[in-house]
């Protein structure tokens, strides 16, 4: 009998797979803040470059 609360090693491979998942969208998010950011830096940066 099996322990419900244990995993078995296909399960396991797929919850890691998904966290995995889930981990990289994180940082595709944070990375598109970034981006977001540094666009407007440098908006404000060429709005304010003396000619």
């Amino acid at each position: 009998m099996k322990n419900p609360g244990c995993y078995t090693g296909s399960l396991f491979v797929r919850e890691l797979e998904r966290l995995k998942g889930e981990h990289v969208q994180l940082e595709l998010e944070d990375m598109k803040e970034d981006i977001v950011l540094l666009e407007k830096v440098m908006d404000m940066l060429y709005k304010n470059k003396v000619y």
